[in-house]
């Protein structure tokens, strides 16, 4: 096991945690004071549950000696209490199964931390990795349920699950064996050998995300994948030839695929629509519009008229009551996510550790910035969650998975410094 004496006392991450702390509170009053709706549980213990849950975490982090980064948990605590907070606003019972959620996202957080602290141990088996994920992909094409026009969740009886988060972590994962195993080779341009399996299994678990019409998750495990190659091989040529490769690939997909077709056109002008296919976009750009600078205030917008806003489009509700500060304050915190993220890239001791924790972070605020991008007509929009913040119990314990195993790395960096 490891351990380190700097991050015993975890003081920092002590005080920063104040603040989901009154989010939750202040979350708690609007549900006793203004909601609109009687939430059918009992919010102040679910709510005293998830602050012992973050508090838990915290002390398990402090008793274990672990020297991870410290600002991360607290980040995400807030993106997490933020998100339940108009969660509460919007659908107080969505709230209560988001808490569950949270604990079991928190838990999976203190068994990655505790359990495979040594993340070396898990970067052997990088095709066992990649054949996991391409598995749950194809699995997912034949057996899957569509919802929303993307053949990505998995029904079981009353459960429904999107195989796809846990994918991107396992792409990130084989990526990270594979490119700190071939580097060398990589960065003195080898042929078929090396860059044959790389290339193939990318292009296929693209391919089959597509097939599912998933093209937010394609366009997040193409751009991880490019920032990962980047990172082991310095070489902005493989990048630029990648775009280029995407470009024709995005070019030959519109062709060949309608529903593409009117997505790019629903982006480009969607009044044409406004009442059809356009009308989560006008909607959202309502919403957005009318929250001004300072926002409506909690409670005040109308946003729950546009379809799946707890999921796509929480991101709006946001905006529109806590206006364009408010937006620019949950950017901001995805920003000092990323900075965090790469902070333990650069601090990690060996290769493996820098392509791992520099991949999930862009997995994570890539994510975040596509949907953030798209429900504001900046960018077409994908259908992905916001990572910590949307309502979703696969994204949610997933990306404290994905925390856990930032935690690690940057504990392990800590170490190896004399």
């Amino acid at each position: 096991m490891i351990n380190t004496g700097a991050g015993t006392g975890r003081r920092q991450e002590m005080a920063l945690l104040a603040w989901p702390s009154l989010i939750i509170m202040a979350g708690y009053g609007y549900m006793v004071n203004s909601g609109p709706h009687h939430p059918g549980w009992q919010p102040a213990y679910a709510l005293a549950l998830l602050l012992g849950g973050f508090w838990g975490v915290h002390l398990i982090l402090r008793v274990t000696r672990h020297g991870g980064d410290e600002f991360l948990l607290p980040l995400a605590a807030v993106l997490t209490t933020l998100g339940l907070t108009f969660l509460f606003r919007l659908d107080p019972g969505l709230a209560y199964r988001q808490i569950i959620w949270t604990i079991l996202g928190l838990l999976v957080l203190v068994a990655v931390t505790t359990g495979f602290r040594d993340y070396q141990r898990l970067e052997q088996y990088p095709y066992l990795f990649l054949s996991l994920g391409l598995f749950f992909l194809a699995f997912t094409v034949v057996a899957g349920t569509r919802i929303g026009g993307a053949k990505s969740w998995v029904t079981l009886g009353s459960f429904q699950m999107q195989p796809v988060e846990a994918v991107k972590v396992l792409m990130v994962m084989y990526l990270a064996g594979y490119l700190s195993d071939k580097r060398e080779l990589l960065v003195q341009g080898m042929g078929r050998p090396t860059w044959g399996p790389l290339l193939a299994a990318t292009a296929l678990a693209v391919l089959l995300l597509v097939i599912q019409r998933d093209l937010g998750s394609a366009l997040i495990l193409l751009a991880t994948f490019l920032a990962m190659l980047y990172l082991a091989t310095g070489k902005r040529r493989y990048v630029a030839a990648g775009a280029g490769l995407f470009t024709l690939g995005a070019l030959l997909a519109y062709r060949l695929f309608p529903y593409l077709r009117v997505r790019i056109a629903i982006w480009l002008n969607p009044w044409t629509d406004a009442a059809g296919a356009g009308y989560q976009i006008v909607q959202a750009l309502i919403a957005l519009g009318s929250g001004g600078v300072f926002g409506t205030g909690l409670g005040l917008g109308h946003s729950q008229l546009i379809p799946a806003v707890a999921t796509d489009f929480i991101f709006v509700t946001m905006g529109e009551e806590m206006g364009l500060f408010g937006s620019i304050g949950v950017a901001l915190l995805y920003l000092l996510f990323a900075l965090r993220g790469f902070r333990t890239a650069l601090g990690a001791r060996e290769e493996q550790g820098i392509l791992l924790a520099g991949g999930l972070t862009v997995l994570v605020t890539f994510q975040a910035f596509i949907i953030m991008a798209g429900v504001s007509k900046l960018l077409p929009l994908t259908g992905v969650t916001l990572p910590f913040v949307s309502y979703g119990g696969s994204s949610l314990v997933i990306s404290y998975l994905i925390l856990g195993l930032l935690l690690n790395i940057s504990a392990a960096g800590r170490v190896s410094k004399p």
